[in-house]
């Protein structure tokens, strides 16, 4: 039985999705928010890291207006009803949430949020999938749609749904290689790029054109930077 009630089509479309977003890039974020677009149509993003209690920071805007995202961020972020701090549980549980997951249309229709910002910039609705992993939140991103499209559908959350988990995982891979990285020289992760192959330091040498007792320096650098005392304990860290 399919639990999610998405097509074959759709779930190609999510294996293509998580393939191209695997690749290291300059600025992760931006390239998930692309193929998003490319993939799926959600076209207006904002992309947010986030602390373990969902509080959001850091947006990168992908094809909203940005002086709403200066509004929301200066005025009207406290009344909005999908932030992550006002459904803690249910974000870690569901991961993607519309706002007509809420059941709160009145409400919403009502509130400052909907009367004074986002129907001032043609918005009409919104949803939100975080990004959680072991638990924790790791990001967050808000998607948006303009009155003359459609709301989001139950196949756009049940896709959300399943990418949750590989944003989450991609974004924390290159943020740790990218910490990982700013401990070594240039020539260090070189070196430690061998080690993981499993090159002996004589194949080390011969290839980085160094000579052994270097490659036995620089190795004893990069132990003692990731407080370990051999290749063993290295490989296991990394």
């Amino acid at each position: 039985m399919n639990r999610y009630s998405l097509t074959p089509i759709e779930y190609e479309r999510i294996i293509h999705f998580s393939a191209q977003i695997s690749y290291p890039v300059d600025n992760i974020r931006c390239h998930i928010q692309h193929k998003l677009e490319e993939y799926f149509g959600f076209n207006q993003t904002i992309f947010w890291y986030s602390d373990h209690h969902g509080n959001l920071s850091d947006p990168i805007n992908y094809g909203l207006c940005d002086r709403a995202l200066t509004d929301y961020l200066t005025e009207y972020r406290p009344y909005d009803l999908l932030y992550p701090t006002k459904n803690v549980e249910l974000f870690r549980e569901k991961k993607a949430i519309r706002l007509a997951d809420l059941s709160l249309t009145d409400q919403y229709d009502n509130s400052p949020f909907f009367q004074s910002f986002w129907k001032e910039y043609g918005y009409h609705d919104e949803m939100v999938v975080t990004l959680v992993h072991q638990g924790e939140f790791v990001g967050a991103i808000g998607m948006a749609q303009k009155e003359e499209q459609n709301k989001f559908t139950t196949n756009d959350r049940n896709t959300l749904h399943l990418l949750s988990d590989v944003i989450a995982s991609v974004l924390l891979h290159q943020l740790k290689g990218k910490n990982e990285c700013s401990l070594l020289t240039e020539r260090e992760q070189e070196v430690v790029e061998l080690v993981k192959r499993g090159w002996t330091n004589q194949v080390i040498a011969d290839k980085l054109h160094i000579s052994v007792n270097t490659v036995k320096k620089h190795l004893q650098n990069i132990y003692d930077k990731y407080s370990v005392k051999n290749r063993t304990q290295l490989v296991q860290k990394l």
